[in-house]
């Protein structure tokens, strides 16, 4: 497996590592449940340089992503970033990525486990005219999370991180750390406020030291998944893949129909007739987890692609892709959907989405869900 450039630094905390994407990643330093609540009462940082990014630049270089990404990245403003998916030849999911613009270069970047082919499917469709760089690896990315993300941030800075929005990305100047590559995302996976900052590997141990020095909380991927499940944000491979399209997910308003993008004539017949969709529910009795069987009325209509018990709202949550028809046969879910757990059929009641709100971050991200 793969490891970060800050690995011996985890070693040091006393992480426990797992695998993910073919990376060996700290699953938790702590506990899940300690680690979680740092975020959404303080902060956390994720040292996520697993993820991948690309730098995009050149005369066609918009043009080159309105074609892969299935946004319109040529009407991107500089200076902010947009979610988008890059989709296969039959309409679904590759890979959600963010593009970020940066005036004379876009950055793009991806999920682990999708570089090698996202990559191949950038190089097959880039012309000539257009500079591909591939800086997965060579950077580190950290993710600063959490209500005190921003002054944390801010404190070691001498750029005005607080006056950026959200969704918006800028150049970064740290104090007393030298770092060739250095840039700042008001962007995250947790749905509190926060960063993600992209720095050259010199810098990041630098940087990493003295946030674990100012209590910033170190936190793995068991924590990232269950703060990103109550705010509704799908995980690939669970909620998106190359088995579910764009418009069944819930990310219709990120389609730029009046773009040729790739797999756009096999997503055309779902544009007003989707076949399935992302519910959020909670458990009434048991804990539901990924790939567990959803029935309405007895009879099989989905299954589970996220679940787990929720720190903040300490009771059990979910999300299942679920046939439309089985949707719309309900008003509010109570009472008529079920989940089999071991065997075991169990109510669930279906709710709104985001199960978290915080500052309308969630709620705007989860709105496409």
């Amino acid at each position: 497996m793969k490891r970060t450039f800050l690995y011996g630094r985890h070693l040091e905390l006393g992480a426990k590592f797992t695998e993910f994407g073919g990376w060996e990643m700290p699953l938790q330093y702590s506990s899940i449940i300690d680690e979680h609540n740092a975020v959404r009462s303080a902060a956390g940082v994720f040292d996520v340089s697993h993820m991948g990014t690309f730098i995009v630049s050149g005369k066609n270089a918009a043009a080159f992503l309105d074609k892969v990404c299935l946004g319109n990245i040529s009407s991107l403003p500089e200076k902010k970033a947009r979610y988008s998916m890059i989709l296969n030849e039959n309409g679904a999911i590759k890979d959600d990525v963010i593009v970020y613009n940066f005036g004379g270069e876009y950055m793009v970047v991806a999920n682990a486990g999708n570089i090698e082919k996202d990559r191949k499917r950038l190089d097959e469709y880039k012309p000539d005219d257009v500079i591909l760089e591939d800086f997965s690896g060579k950077i580190c990315m950290l993710a600063l999370q959490g209500a005190k993300a921003a002054e944390i941030l801010q404190s070691l800075s001498e750029t005005d991180v607080l006056s950026m929005k959200y969704f918006t990305v800028s150049e970064l100047k740290l104090k007393d750390i030298d770092a060739d590559f250095l840039r700042a995302a008001r962007t995250g996976y947790t749905g509190e406020d926060g960063f993600e900052i992209f720095i050259s590997n010199r810098g990041a141990q630098t940087l990493w030291d003295k946030l674990i020095s100012l209590s910033v909380k170190p936190c793995g991927l068991g924590c990232r998944d269950t703060l990103r499940l109550e705010a509704c944000m799908p995980l690939h491979g669970h909620e998106i893949s190359e088995d579910i399209n764009p418009i069944d997910a819930g990310f219709q308003k990120t389609i730029n129909w009046d773009g040729d993008f790739i797999g756009k004539e096999a997503l055309l017949p779902f544009k007003d007739n989707p076949k399935r969709k992302i519910i959020a529910f909670e458990c009434l009795r048991g804990v539901a987890r990924n790939g567990n069987k959803i029935f309405a009325c007895g009879k099989e209509v989905g299954y589970v692609t996220s679940g787990a018990f929720s720190p903040t709202l300490k009771k059990p949550l979910g999300l299942a892709l679920i046939d439309i028809k089985a949707a719309d046969e309900t008003k509010d879910g109570a009472g008529f959907f079920e989940v089999e757990i071991r065997g075991d059929k169990r109510e669930i009641k279906v709710v709104n989405k985001p199960f978290y709100k915080k500052k309308q971050i969630a709620v705007r991200f989860a709105a496409k869900l």
